[in-house]
């Protein structure tokens, strides 16, 4: 198991906040972020070592991959959720709209 994965699972294990559909939409998400951080050449990377680099690496293959707005705006709630978890809420940004995901607008 890759180094980033394994501290996930360490970090959700020890974490019982939530129902168990959110815990588990959570492990779901976060287990996605780190093999998709390791598909693109990000190796050895720890949970203490996650920074924003990897935050828009990752929001950049989400939209590479052409998912819509608001899935990619639930990934970043669980990152969101990591990075509050681990001390560094820094690392992500407020709002969703500097990393060019838009707004839906109430017409």
């Amino acid at each position: 198991m890759r180094e980033l994965h394994f501290d996930l699972l360490r970090l959700l294990d020890d974490d019982r906040r939530g129902s168990h559909a959110s815990r588990r939409a959570r492990r779901y998400v976060l287990s996605q972020a780190a093999e998709t951080l390791h598909g693109l050449g990000y190796r050895g990377l720890r949970v203490r070592g996650f920074k924003g680099r990897h935050v828009d690496a990752l929001v950049a293959e989400w939209r590479r991959q052409g998912l819509s707005d608001g899935t990619v705006k639930n990934r970043l709630a669980h990152v969101r959720w990591l990075a509050r978890r681990i001390g560094k809420p820094g690392i992500v940004r407020r709002d969703n709209a500097s990393y060019g995901i838009g707004r839906r607008c109430a017409t």
